[in-house]
């Protein structure tokens, strides 16, 4: 009976559920409000499944990612690896992973989409002297043109601090390999979440993630935009979209644990320095709310981005330091 609920939740799921991230949260916006542009070079527009595919999907649907069983004080919670940039058949999660959001008593995300100051923390105005700095520089203009690339309206970011709009371009770059955020394999959780009344809890706020997007010193955003620009341009960041999608789609655990080893992120010390904030700094957060979390007393189905489950440093390992029993649960030993 609860697996069908999960089904019917699937069947009307709506595009303000289907963005994850700081970084596309902005772009449901536009979304939303038919900004989109439409033309001949753009992507197909993304669309809500209807009523027989979502039945065939909940049929069919393998399970994808990665998920655990961790346990303490005899009772447990699970870790989901997720992707924030998906296909439309990858909407339904598979038997296993939805027999652990059944069993849990509260979801847990990166970020509550629903949170009343999401919006307006999205739409905070850049500091004045960085706005000046990144429209002098030509960076504000560039990422613009990559907007208007992706047929978005660069217009509808005229307000928006430009790190935050150059993660929006990096995301939609993904749609011409038919990867979108609208899938985000997150934000269909917590419609999920929602539909089987369970308490949805964000582990991280939306500031939280835009100050990691803009940087404490101008020189950090500066080199984010910059890594984005040629990124996007060169074909470079949706190469990487690639082998991240085919991983999460075929749980590729080893070539996860082996990101650090290919990931071509790491090879100057701003560079080591971000992905140290990116992912080392949150994990250690994170590891610490879910285990307080879970040690009151409540199930947790966390579910958060693939990358916070990688090696030594990822959720598993750092729950397993903190006495947790973790069974890997997908894919199988």
């Amino acid at each position: 009976m609860g697996d069908m609920r999960l089904f019917s939740e699937g069947r009307s799921v709506r595009k303000r559920h289907l963005f994850q991230s700081v970084a596309v949260l902005v772009l449901g916006f536009c979304a939303t409000s038919g900004t989109f542009a439409q033309a001949p070079r753009c992507p197909v527009a993304a669309s809500v499944p209807d009523k027989t595919l979502m039945g065939q999907m909940f049929r069919t649907a393998p399970d994808r990612g990665f998920l655990w069983k961790v346990t303490k004080d005899g009772h447990s919670s699970w870790l989901y690896g997720t992707l924030h940039v998906a296909k439309q058949d990858w909407l339904m999660p598979g038997p296993l992973t939805r027999a652990a959001i059944l069993h849990s008593s509260e979801v847990a995300l990166e970020l509550d989409l629903n949170a009343p100051d999401t919006a307006t923390s999205l739409r905070q105005p850049e500091d004045a002297a960085r706005w000046a700095h990144l429209v002098q520089s030509g960076r504000k203009a560039k990422v613009d043109a990559l907007m208007d690339q992706q047929c978005v309206p660069s217009a509808a970011f005229a307000h928006v601090a430009v790190g935050v709009e150059a993660a929006g371009v990096e995301a939609l770059s993904a749609r011409g390999d038919g990867y979108y955020p609208d899938y985000a394999v997150d934000a269909v959780l917590q419609g999920m979440a929602g539909s089987l009344k369970k308490p949805l809890i964000g582990l991280e706020t939306v500031q939280m993630q835009r100050d990691l997007l803009i940087g404490p010193e101008q020189a950090e955003e500066d080199a984010f935009i910059d890594d984005i620009i040629k990124g996007v341009s060169s074909g470079k960041t949706q190469a990487e979209n690639r082998r991240l999608a085919e991983m999460w789609a075929s749980s590729d655990i080893k070539r996860l644990d082996a990101y650090r080893d290919w990931c071509d992120c790491l090879n100057t010390a701003q560079e080591r320095r971000f992905m140290s904030r990116l992912l080392d700094e949150r994990n250690v957060g994170m590891a610490a709310k879910i285990a307080k979390i879970h040690e009151s007393g409540t199930s947790l189905f966390v579910a958060v981005g693939s990358l916070h489950m990688a090696g030594p440093q990822g959720l598993p390992a750092l729950l397993r330091k903190d006495g947790f029993t973790v069974q890997q649960v997908v894919p199988a030993l």
